[in-house]
């Protein structure tokens, strides 16, 4: 075995250092012809040309689209989270671990909780790696460091992000050295934040405005201005948020989508990032998931609860709700991602981040710092193209619960913002007790997989309700 692999078998996390550094390896193999020595971080060898990055980070955006947090599979978190909150509900067997989430039974020794840790820990020691790469790279310019160093910088804060959503306080990773990784902790919520404005400030200076595919397949300058203006947000830094959305809806060029039919089109005016898919033709996971070709349905379908969420009117109650009739019943499931068929070139690709988020952010931002008017110009921007008449001017509370709903309909089934959403609101037990008989307030967070408590006690205590 070589020997970096047997110092990583050792580390707290040594399923994810595995994993990961078998994959980095072998993304980077036809640039190394020799063993390392045992002293020696790989990043130092594989960097010295633009190629040996862009393999790495083209092995992190595959992990995203097909086995990561952000897949649109059905292990990823659009399908998950949605079972886990209120959106979507399930009548057969469902896959794997789709049940425990839906019946907010998950256990610590479950395989769903543990692929999310573990993809989500490989894709943070490949960003990483990269950065200590290309630090120490001659072969590359001064250009070429700084958008991969961005690029990675990115990465790391976007996937930490979801950890600490998902699982509370965890290791904020920002090293590939085992002998500071087999101490590694648990870091508390506001040490998370404070790292994660660091490295997204940083991504922020130094990469591009624009991407030269023009295709957003990779995060620029204003995709990490986007995630800013969300942890500003959750962290209640209303006047930061502010400041990151309204730069995006001025300054950037990007628009929204007047055709709702359109949003999530490839050419879509209002997406900042997505995945590109692996070959011409083939379109989203989403609609692979989601669409519901049978009935009744073997997988996850649309609650009746956010059915009942629309108002009258609303246009995306047609144009991103699609149905399937049985003998006796219909079901409604996600149409945001209308082609799950092979088409003779790519119509849709999965979107991670889109500008309307950025206009819900202003206005909530906006209506917590008692500028009412100005906060509902930028919700009825929104309703505008719903086809749904403009809130009226009136409290502060009022405006919230309007910009919450409107969240709510907007971003159905898409990487868990309503389940992320109630939990920073404080209203998750209010309004989950009333859906899901099983729920318990200790299911805000996930539980630490038990592998990874047992090999490194340092993450101890397990979340509580495990």
């Amino acid at each position: 075995m070589n020997k970096i692999l047997e110092k990583y078998m050792d580390s707290p996390l040594k399923g994810f250092w595995i994993l990961a550094t078998v994959v980095l390896l072998a993304a980077c193999e036809p640039y190394l012809e020799v063993d390392l020595p045992t002293d020696q971080v790989v990043g130092e060898v594989v960097f010295e040309n633009p190629a040996n990055v862009e393999a790495v980070f083209a092995d992190i955006y595959i992990d995203l689209r097909e086995s990561a947090f952000t897949t649109g599979l059905g292990n990823g978190l659009s399908n998950l989270m949605g079972l886990y909150a209120d959106e979507l509900a399930l009548l057969g067997a469902g896959q794997e671990g789709d049940h425990a989430f839906y019946d907010n039974s998950l256990l610590a020794t479950g395989s769903s909780g543990q692929r999310l840790w573990n993809t989500s820990y490989s894709l943070i020691y490949k960003a990483n790696g990269i950065l200590e790469g290309v630090r120490t790279s001659k072969g590359l310019s001064q250009e070429e460091k700084e958008r991969f160093e961005g690029e990675a910088y990115f990465i790391r804060a976007f996937v930490h992000f979801y950890l600490n959503q998902l699982f509370g306080e965890v290791p904020y990773i920002e090293s590939t050295d085992y002998r500071v990784n087999q101490e590694v902790h648990r870091d508390d919520s506001a040490t998370i934040n404070q790292k994660m404005v660091v490295d997204l400030t940083k991504a922020r200076e130094l990469l591009p405005e624009g991407v030269s595919d023009g295709m957003h397949f990779r995060p620029d300058r204003w995709v990490a201005s986007s995630l800013l203006s969300r942890v500003y947000l959750y962290q209640g830094n209303w006047q930061l948020a502010l400041d990151e959305a309204e730069h995006l809806i001025l300054d950037s060029g990007y628009r929204l989508e007047q055709e709702l039919d359109q949003v999530f089109r490839g050419g879509s005016s209002e997406t900042l990032w997505q995945l590109d898919t692996e070959s011409n033709g083939i379109n989203t996971r989403e609609a692979y998931s989601f669409i519901i070709i049978s009935a009744p349905p073997s997988g996850s379908f649309l609650s009746s609860s956010l059915l009942d969420a629309f108002e009258e009117g609303d246009l995306r109650r047609v144009q991103w709700v699609g149905e399937i009739s049985g003998a006796t019943q219909t079901w409604y499931f996600p149409f945001k991602y209308r082609l799950n068929t092979v088409t003779p070139s790519t119509e849709e690709y999965s979107i991670l981040f889109r500008l309307t988020e950025q206009y819900l952010i202003a206005a909530e931002a906006k209506a917590q710092l008692g500028q009412m008017v100005e906060a509902l110009d930028y919700l009825n921007a929104v309703r505008a193209r719903a086809g749904l008449n403009p809130v009226a001017i009136g409290e502060k509370e009022m405006v919230l619960e309007a910009v919450s709903q409107e969240r709510r309909i907007e971003f159905f089934a898409e990487q868990g913002h309503r389940f992320f959403d109630l939990k920073r609101s404080g209203r998750i037990d209010e309004v989950l007790n009333n859906s899901k008989p099983q729920w318990d307030p200790t299911d805000t967070l996930l539980p630490i997989p038990e592998t990874e408590l047992i090999n490194n006690p340092n993450l101890l205590p397990q979340n509580e309700g495990y």
